[in-house]
């Protein structure tokens, strides 16, 4: 299979766009909400019983794809000796060997798709490990995840959304599809814009909705402005780790509900907070499982890495990806919004970020950034006012860089709290900076190590 380069890759996209634009997809897409819409956002309302059915099924077909048409799947498969046909049950399923990033990016461009024109349409992700990934999406996997948006807001707003409403994403590029025959309008705002004119830009259209990273958002809050004075009834935010504080925050200060959507470019929705603050997993867009470090499966309730495999998919099929994240499924959760899915809960961001202490103990990052959002209110700052990043370069070092804008914190303190988490034989040093170290991507990362695992 021939390769591609960059600037094929670029024609490429450039050609998607144009294409997804064609009047023919409106049509689409307004049969399916004619005809499907609402058995999908039904479908999390079913038994677990049914849901599982319903996922081996899809899996199995997806495997079976991934095996004849996709080269990396083929070599990876037949290794472990799997035929066509072979998943009748999850044991099946669960022999298959796990997915790592390396493995897309290595095989970027002719290992990962059925044909490099595939790539007509596709995603890359952000680099937030410093690692991109640029995947082929299947137009079908575009049609399923525009209906899969409508319910996700429908039911992230608590079925307050409907199809006069217009969503205005702020994100690093625009969707696809921007709205169906004048409804489900989605608004776009590259993140490069200026605050200044975005929160001009939502004066001016009061959209009922926003989607965008939690930095973004905290740059509008540092504006003063109230969103709720525009219309505005809900933020959801994604692509970095946010915790429930720093939510609450931004809405008190912005006047609207601010709730997270837990997802992935390679992965799509995996998980979604909903009004009563339980992570839904969307289990027709993703099957979760949790592995320990050894790649052994755990069972629900219990700490470990999220491993997604992706079921809209099949231009690059994504299967037992290992996503990184640390999390634990629980299942004996009821919840008053319906959803009979399985809810995920602590997550806590990669495991690679992790910090390892010299007796190998591995602390969550999220962790970190509890003491970080105790520091907001203890010192009374604006959530907004502060902007910090813990790098672990060595095991038994930790340094903590602060840009303080016109805060003055005691740092000699700061060092005493982060001592309530790591032990006293690890140096910690921390560095007043006029710029992060590791703040060059889109995404902003909290903490950072440096450790090879």
């Amino acid at each position: 299979m021939k390769g591609i380069s960059k600037t094929e890759y670029v024609a490429l996209r450039k050609k998607g766009s144009s294409y997804m634009s064609l009047p023919v997809h409106e049509d689409n897409l307004q049969k399916q909400v004619d005809e499907t819409l609402e058995s999908l956002n039904n479908f999390l309302n079913n038994s677990p019983d049914e849901i599982h059915k319903w996922q081996l099924e899809r899996i199995a077909y997806l495997v079976d794809y991934a095996f004849e048409n996709i080269p990396l799947y083929r070599k990876k498969y037949s290794e472990v000796g799997y035929v066509k046909g072979s998943i009748k049950t999850w044991d099946d399923f669960y022999k298959l060997p796990y997915l790592r990033k390396e493995e897309l990016i290595a095989g970027f461009p002719g290992e990962i798709v059925k044909d490099v024109d595939d790539f007509t349409l596709s995603t890359r992700s952000s680099g937030s490990s410093g690692k991109f990934v640029t995947i082929a999406v299947s137009q079908e996997a575009i049609y399923k995840d525009t209906l899969q948006t409508i319910r996700q807001f429908y039911m992230q707003s608590g079925k307050r959304y409907c199809a006069d409403d217009t969503i205005l994403f702020i994100y690093t590029c625009p969707w696809w599809i921007s709205e169906i025959k004048g409804k489900y309008v989605q608004d776009y705002l590259p993140t490069t814009t200026k605050v200044s004119d975005a929160v001009e830009h939502i004066k001016q259209t009061r959209p009922r909705y926003i989607s965008t990273y939690p930095t973004y958002l905290e740059k509008i809050a540092s504006t003063g402005v109230k969103l709720s004075d525009y219309g505005v009834e809900l933020v959801i935010v994604h692509s970095e780790q946010s915790d429930k504080t720093q939510r609450k925050m931004l809405a008190d200060m912005l006047d609207v509900e601010v709730l997270d959507e837990y997802s992935s470019e390679e992965l799509t929705r995996i998980a979604l907070e909903c009004p009563n603050h339980h992570y839904h997993l969307e289990e027709d867009a993703c099957f979760i499982e949790i592995i320990d470090k050894d790649g052994n499966k755990l069972p629900d309730g219990e700490v470990g890495i999220v491993v997604g495999t992706n079921l809209l998919n099949t231009a690059t099929p994504i299967i037992r990806y290992v996503q990184g994240d640390l999390a634990k499924i629980t299942v004996d959760e009821t919840c008053s919004c319906g959803n009979n899915g399985r809810i995920i809960e602590g997550v806590k961001g990669r495991n690679m970020d992790c910090v390892i202490t010299d007796t190998g103990e591995s602390i969550p990052a999220s962790c970190f950034m509890d003491i970080a959002y105790n520091w907001f209110l203890v010192y009374d700052i604006p959530v907004h006012g502060l902007r910090y990043q813990f790098v672990q370069s060595k095991v038994g070092r930790l340094d903590l860089y602060i840009i303080e804008g016109e805060y003055s914190l005691p740092l000699e303190e700061l060092e005493e709290t982060i001592y309530t988490l790591v032990p006293r034989s690890t140096k910690v040093c921390v560095h007043e900076v006029d710029e992060l170290p590791y703040d060059k991507g889109t995404k902003y990362r909290p903490v950072i190590s440096l450790i090879r695992r």
